[in-house]
């Protein structure tokens, strides 16, 4: 059973077939060559937020951002944000777009280590990406998503599991296609960009 309160509900959304298969359907459309890897990659960001890009430190993860911000080209053509949660609730805000936008290099920074302190108090998170797993895992087995053979999701699901569910970086095929450039913040905070 799940219960709507404000705008997200209370349950485990990440065992909704439905929920999940909207979530993955939105990034199939602009992410055509997403493989497996990078559907984990959703799920885990989706599931914990940013709380692990702040290890080591926080000094480290400003020193990063500044450094990627600085390199990147403006992107008129990317969305300045993409949900990676089923009730939307963290988002991704793209580099790129958001440089196009000339919004505040300080605001981003703040907005997104508010977001990875949110991210660490948040409880649930091994179960659920567990949950969010199996559920693409049934949704590819019962072809409701044809593009991943259920043997390979299978296979990865076993690795995932002998490695504890660990963090990952996108797979080359996505790095290369889609050069992704973005930072994880709450959806709430997406009224202070504009």
């Amino acid at each position: 059973m799940q219960i709507k309160l404000g705008c997200y509900r209370v349950g485990n959304i990440w065992k909704s077939q439905q929920d999940v298969f909207k979530l993955l359907v939105s990034h199939f459309r602009r992410y055509h060559l997403m493989e497996i890897q990078d559907v984990y990659k959703l799920f885990y960001q989706g599931v914990f937020g940013s709380a692990h890009a702040l290890q080591p430190t926080r000094a480290d993860f400003e020193t990063v951002l500044q450094d990627e911000f600085e390199r990147i080209t403006e992107d008129k053509n990317q969305p300045l944000w993409e949900s990676i949660h089923p009730d939307g609730k963290i988002v991704r805000v793209n580099l790129a777009a958001y440089k196009t936008h000339a919004l505040d290099f300080s605001l981003l920074l703040t907005l997104c280590l508010w977001t990875a302190e949110i991210s660490e108090k948040e409880k649930g998170g091994s179960e659920n990406i567990v949950h969010a797993f199996d559920t693409f895992y049934k949704l590819c087995k019962s072809r409701k998503i044809p593009k991943f053979d259920p043997v390979d999701v299978e296979k990865y699901q076993r690795w995932l599991v002998e490695n504890k569910f660990p963090a990952v970086h996108h797979s080359e095929t996505y790095r290369m296609k889609y050069d992704p450039h973005y930072r994880l913040v709450h959806r709430e905070f997406l009224s202070m960009l504009r």
